[in-house]
């Protein structure tokens, strides 16, 4: 009989054909380290021998130890040939469907918004116990906090009540109360006047610099300074195709890409030496920007470079006024503003800062104390608690 091929064989071949070549081509071709699209390291192949060199058969074999597989599935996962590419699929299917939120970004006026639905309890009263105690243990030293509010709470009123997203405003205004000894930031109460601005980067989860202006004139009050008006600075767009965290999340290239803007002081201006500790080394700049990150993904990291233990910013401002700044990477844009007003601010991320801050710092240097966190970073960070023991 002779073989006829028809649309049906042709799929079925077709299938067959994609079914062994792309395990075959996960295996075969070169790895890469790094998505730069998602901004992670891409998983390992798990190790096969231990330390002395022994192959792990008892816990490959007789042991059955689950882990070794999921390691193993979880590296095939991430190098699959074309794996940006079926995610990308994957996604545009379910906006066909309707679905708004995906991977915990909702998407809205062209627009990606980092979902706010729950906090660890726990971990936020952990964190203002510490800073309570944090600011009996210095009664000298002015402690201000600012809770700050991501996209999500300028969206919220157009987002679906039934998905669950929560009121930051309620959140920030109950951590407030908790907390004593600290005067108090109401960077939403001013951000909101201006919510139908540019104030959030449409790919990313940070603010923009107009953003994080508006929070430095919401600050001013409290820290005692005079903002400059917008009128004040020189704006230099460095750059216009940024897409950020929540684009590594959905790799949805249907949201306009973002612009990063510096804004430079025109007169008057300090001169800045920025010295960053990163736990190994110190690195010294002449800048609050290192635009070495404006040629990679991570663009948003050319704000005082990315997160990192200590990072001190010396100015020629000779005011005595000298600010310890506890902070996430919101504060990374706030900083070129506040640099205006201050002999020195140094930069501490409680993430990476491994014991006594007193180790690394001295306390007695500073003449006042800011704790700057977006809401969502603050409602599930597990470090603050350690800087109860600083004293």
């Amino acid at each position: 009989m002779k073989f006829q091929m028809t649309p049906s064989k042709l799929m079925i071949a077709l299938f067959a054909v994609v079914l062994l070549a792309v395990p075959v081509a996960t295996i075969a071709l070169p790895k890469m380290e790094r998505s730069e699209n998602e901004n992670r390291t891409l998983a390992q192949f798990p190790e096969l021998t231990d330390k002395d060199g022994n192959i792990k058969w008892d816990y490959i074999i007789e042991r059955n130890d689950p882990s070794y597989m999921d390691d193993i599935e979880t590296y095939y996962a991430d190098h699959l040939v074309g794996r940006e590419q079926w995610v990308q699929a994957k996604n545009k299917l379910e906006a066909l469907i309707g679905k708004q939120e995906i991977n915990g970004v909702y998407t809205l006026d062209d627009h990606m918004i980092q979902v706010f639905k729950e906090y660890n309890e726990q971990a936020v009263a952990d964190s203002i116990e510490a800073m309570n105690i944090f600011a009996d243990n210095h009664p000298e030293l002015p402690c201000t906090i600012m809770l700050a509010p991501t996209a999500q709470e300028m969206f919220l009123s157009k987002m679906p009540t039934y998905n669950g997203y929560l009121s930051q405003k309620s959140f920030i205004e109950n951590c407030y109360k908790q907390l004593d000894g600290f005067t108090t930031i109401d960077s939403l109460s001013y951000l909101s006047q201006y919510k139908d601005s540019y104030l959030y980067y449409r790919t990313d989860h940070h603010w923009t610099s107009l953003g994080a202006y508006y929070a430095y004139c919401s600050a001013a009050k409290a820290l005692g300074y005079s903002a400059y008006s917008l009128n004040d600075f020189n704006i230099e767009t460095a750059s216009s195709d940024f897409r950020g965290t929540l684009y590594s999340k959905t790799l949805d290239n249907g949201v306009t890409p973002d612009t990063i803007d510096y804004y430079h002081l025109k007169n008057n201006a300090p001169k800045i030496t920025m010295t960053v500790f990163t736990g190994a080394e110190n690195q010294e700049y002449d800048s609050l920007y290192v635009r070495d990150y404006l040629d990679v993904k991570d663009k948003y990291s050319s704000f005082t470079g990315s997160n990192q233990p200590i990072i001190n910013i010396d100015t020629s401002i000779e005011n005595g006024k000298k600010l310890l700044l506890v902070k996430d990477s919101y504060a990374h844009s706030l900083v070129p503003f506040l640099a205006n007003h201050y002999e020195k601010i140094t930069m501490v991320d409680m993430r990476y800062i491994k014991g006594d801050l007193n180790n690394f710092i001295d306390m007695d240097e500073y003449t006042q104390a800011l704790f700057m966190f977006n809401a969502t970073s603050f409602s599930t960070d597990e470090t603050l608690d350690i800087i109860k023991f600083t004293k």
